[in-house]
């Protein structure tokens, strides 16, 4: 962001808007590592599973380990409703469910924290599933994304779509220049909807003052989705993922290093008054973040505050949290340096794993019924 331009304060459209996959996370804490082995699972991973498969260990984990924890899930989705937890309201999330128990309590969750949504019911698909496997500091999500795979570019594209996304600063409304907006697309979001993540990309932000922002999410999904990776990260003006994510990535781009990784990508982003972002978590270690335009290329990092290891209950939204923490600073602080955005986007997850589930401690501020962002500075003095 350049000092001359902000994010919008357009009250007819949505500072930021999501697209995602919507999960209904089932969480539960493993007493030892037997339901992992028997279901051939690893205690820190990620995979996608087929729905019967699934089903069996949700019993399996009910049964053994007691009663489970329900929240909503899905990455862009914990992170629009982290935003909504520190205040931000102009924010919306778009995404598919089925017409079931399961959507049916994710709708009113959803309702209940106040997030604006743009979500397609699929009567013919399941609400998208996670079973979320706790052990200690680590977590093995295994899901079943549902309705969510067959999210509709149609609906997307819909009057009613968007009308709720709005023009503001789209290809056919430049009116407002220094004034952008934030577009949103998670990894896990590829497979199957590609051709949505392009229609985004070229209807609101190519050509535009507005952000592409993209997350890595998993390297199964760089692995397998790769091409179209590929075309997400290079588009993006900011990319998201843990380090794991980045190595993949960068052995995808043949580069020795994240380093070699992050020089090769801002080499070829040529955007004018704008640099391009990637920033690498590492669980409790340094965060490494890159900005940079052509030539010029800036590398820092940031030591995250150790957490005492009984304190943490539930790593799930770590990732998550913190983008909405960074994002959060990002739009509302005045001028921030990167720096200050990895700071709190580290404060905001530190407090997010203390929680199960991906949810803030109750006592944070949220905005007032008449929209207003809660300062920033009020936020951070909850979050110390």
């Amino acid at each position: 962001m350049t000092k001359d331009s902000q994010i919008s304060s357009c009250d007819r459209c949505p500072r930021l808007v999501a697209f995602g996959n919507v999960l209904l996370d089932i969480s539960v804490e493993l007493h030892d590592n037997k339901i992992l082995k028997e279901f051939d699972l690893k205690e820190d991973d990620q995979r996608e599973i087929p729905a019967d498969k699934l089903a069996r260990l949700g019993a399996v984990a009910v049964e053994t380990c007691g009663k489970p924890k329900y929240n909503p899930g899905g990455s862009a989705l914990n992170t629009c409703r982290i935003l909504r937890a520190l205040g931000e309201k102009n924010v919306m999330f778009c995404g598919a469910i089925g017409v079931d128990e399961n959507g049916e309590v994710l709708t009113q969750i959803l309702k209940d924290s106040s997030l604006a949504t743009c979500i397609q019911t699929l009567p013919e698909h399941s609400t998208g599933t996670c079973i979320c496997l706790i052990s200690g500091d680590k977590r093995s999500l295994n899901a079943n994304i549902g309705a969510s795979l067959h999210f509709k570019k149609e609906f997307v594209m819909s009057r009613w779509c968007q009308s709720k996304i709005g023009s503001c600063n789209s290809a056919a409304h430049t009116d407002s220049d220094e004034e952008i907006r934030i577009f949103y697309v998670e990894g896990y979001f590829v497979p199957e909807k590609f051709a949505i993540c392009k229609y985004i990309y070229e209807k609101y932000c190519k050509g535009t003052p507005n952000l592409f922002v993209t997350n890595l999410n998993a390297s199964y999904i760089l692995q397998n989705f790769t091409k179209e990776m590929q075309h997400l990260v290079e588009q993006a003006d900011l990319v998201f993922g843990n380090l794991t994510e980045f190595i993949s990535l960068a052995e995808i781009y043949e580069c020795p290093t994240v380093d070699d990784l992050a020089r090769c990508l801002i080499r070829k982003y040529l955007k004018i008054n704008r640099e391009k972002i990637l920033v690498a978590t590492d669980g409790s270690r340094s965060v490494r973040f890159y900005h940079g335009n052509g030539s010029a290329f800036y590398a820092e990092s940031y030591q995250v505050p150790i957490i005492p290891k009984k304190a943490v209950i539930d790593t799930t939204g770590a990732g998550d949290s913190f983008v909405a923490g960074f994002l959060y600073k990002y739009m509302n602080g005045e001028c921030p340096t990167l720096l200050d955005c990895v700071r709190y986007g580290s404060k905001v997850a530190a407090k997010v794993i203390r929680q199960v589930g991906c949810n803030l401690p109750s006592s944070l501020p949220t905005s007032p019924v008449s929209g207003l962002v809660t300062p920033v500075d009020e936020v951070e003095s909850k979050l110390a």
